[in-house]
């Protein structure tokens, strides 16, 4: 739910919603660093050339947000991608037997964090605002983020990580930015500049250098404890 509460408040400190989607997926570099780190899931060369790539690509859309816009956004968004990293290293490591329970019973954790987290980037006001001006399109989203895309995708997600590694289920989010980008353009109205695109094409780039099947491959299971193979 950190992931969430950053990637939410990034947007709202201006970082544009299509340019988060395609950001965000960088916790394909985090996940498969962390796997390596708490797991001995060792990258394979093509993954780490392929995160070196999206580095690459991460860094000039660094520079371009730098110079257009505030920082803080592009780094709130970073942080909810090492957040999702973690989870998906944490969700690997529990094995839990039903994605969906999870996800419920995770979602007790997540207001008090996240309230506090909106006071201190938005204050009192503007969350007493929020609260007095609902109407039937913040209940639309608000109920699509619950539904859909918590409960249904990350139960679906959880379950995919107990069966088969980080590194390997981890890029599979590269289909986020293309909705994303996509949804925001024909919605919001945004057009990413040529560095941005560039910066995205890299990004996206290297993470599916990652995809690349190795010659050999183990069969997939549960995780067990760090020992040599």
């Amino acid at each position: 739910m950190l992931s969430f509460g950053l990637l939410f408040v990034g947007i709202d400190q201006g970082m544009p919603a299509g340019l988060s989607s395609l950001v965000l997926q960088t916790q394909v570099i985090f996940t498969v660093a962390f796997a390596a780190l708490a797991l001995g899931e060792r990258p394979r060369r093509a993954q780490l050339a392929g995160g070196a790539i999206a580095l690459a690509g991460l860094a000039l859309l660094a520079t371009e947000r730098a110079g257009t816009a505030p920082l803080l956004p592009f780094v709130l968004v970073i942080g909810a991608a090492a957040a999702w990293g973690v989870a998906n290293v944490c969700t690997r490591v529990a094995q839990p037997p039903d994605g969906l329970a999870l996800m419920v019973w995770a979602s007790l954790v997540a207001p008090l964090p996240l309230f506090g987290l909106s006071l201190a980037f938005e204050g009192p006001r503007a969350i007493g605002d929020a609260l007095g001006g609902v109407d039937l399109g913040g209940l639309a989203a608000l109920a699509y983020i619950v539904g859909p895309s918590t409960l249904f995708g990350f139960a679906a997600w959880t379950g995919l990580l107990r069966r088969y590694p980080a590194a390997v289920v981890a890029p599979f989010t590269l289909l986020v930015p293309v909705f994303g980008i996509a949804a925001a353009a024909l919605t919001l109205g945004e057009r990413p500049s040529a560095a941005e695109l560039v910066g995205g094409a890299l990004v996206i780039a290297g993470l599916l250098c990652g995809l690349a099947r190795p010659q050999s491959q183990r069969a997939y299971g549960s995780v067990a404890p760090a020992r040599a193979s």
